[in-house]
C-alpha cells in the first residue's frame, strides 16, 4: 500500500506536471539543438527514472550525457532534489526530436522537404544504454 504523503515517490499526476514544466522550460532546447528528448517516467523510493530518446547527431548516449540530463531534471524541481539516485534509459531514435530553422531555411524547398520527411517518419526506438547512480550523502 502506498503512503499518501510519501516524499520518496510521486503520483502519475505529479509526474505529468513535472514533465510538462520541464519540456517547456528546459527540454525544448535539448530537443531543438541537441537531438534528444527526455521524460520523467517515475519517481519511486527516492529514485528518479528518466527515458531519453537520442538521435545521437550531437550528443552520445553515454554516462556524461545521462549525468547532464539528470542534473537538469533534479535541479529544476524541488521534489526531485531529494532523490537518492537515478536510472536513465537511452533509446536511439530515427525520428526528429525538434527543429530550429530561420526564415531563409523556410524558403529552401530541400530543407522543408527534409523536415516533412522527418516528421512523417515512423518512430523506431532501440534501447542502447542504461546508467544508474546512487548519491553519496554529504557529511
Amino acid at each position: 500500500m502506498k503512503k499518501e504523503n510519501n516524499l520518496d515517490s510521486l503520483s502519475r499526476a505529479e509526474i505529468n506536471g513535472i514533465n510538462a514544466w520541464y519540456i517547456h522550460e528546459i527540454d525544448k532546447f535539448y530537443r531543438m539543438y541537441a537531438g534528444l528528448a527526455s521524460s520523467l517516467k517515475k519517481y519511486e523510493d527516492g529514485i528518479v527514472y528518466i527515458e531519453i530518446e537520442n538521435t545521437e547527431k550531437v550528443r552520445l548516449s553515454n554516462l556524461e550525457t545521462a549525468e547532464n540530463i539528470v542534473e537538469s531534471w533534479i535541479n529544476g524541481n524541488d521534489k526531485l532534489r531529494q532523490a537518492k539516485g537515478w536510472v536513465v534509459y537511452f533509446y536511439r531514435t530515427n525520428a526528429s526530436t525538434g527543429f530550429v530553422f530561420s526564415l531563409n531555411d523556410a524558403k529552401n524547398e530541400d530543407f522543408i522537404e527534409n523536415v516533412v520527411k522527418q516528421i512523417k517518419a515512423k518512430k523506431e526506438l532501440k534501447l542502447v544504454n542504461i546508467f544508474s547512480r546512487i548519491f553519496v550523502p554529504k557529511e
